[in-house]
């Protein structure tokens, strides 16, 4: 018997993702070298330059996965 999983809306995964750079922010906020707020603004920005490509990507090819 095979589990069926629905896929996450894209934009749950984008939050996870721009999470995910918000805790390695405090991470290194510990650490010998944090980031700088340019740094930290520039993760963030690739995070959504990253899934701003994959739904227009997913446009273009009628996937119907839902953003």
């Amino acid at each position: 018997m095979g589990i069926s999983v629905e896929p996450r809306p894209l934009a749950d995964v984008e939050i996870d993702s721009v999470l995910a750079v918000e805790a390695a922010w405090g991470r290194r906020a510990q650490g010998r070298k944090p980031w700088t707020n340019a740094e930290y603004l520039d993760a963030i920005a690739n995070v959504h330059a990253k899934y701003a490509l994959r739904r227009e990507w997913l446009r273009r090819h009628q996937q119907g996965v839902p953003s």
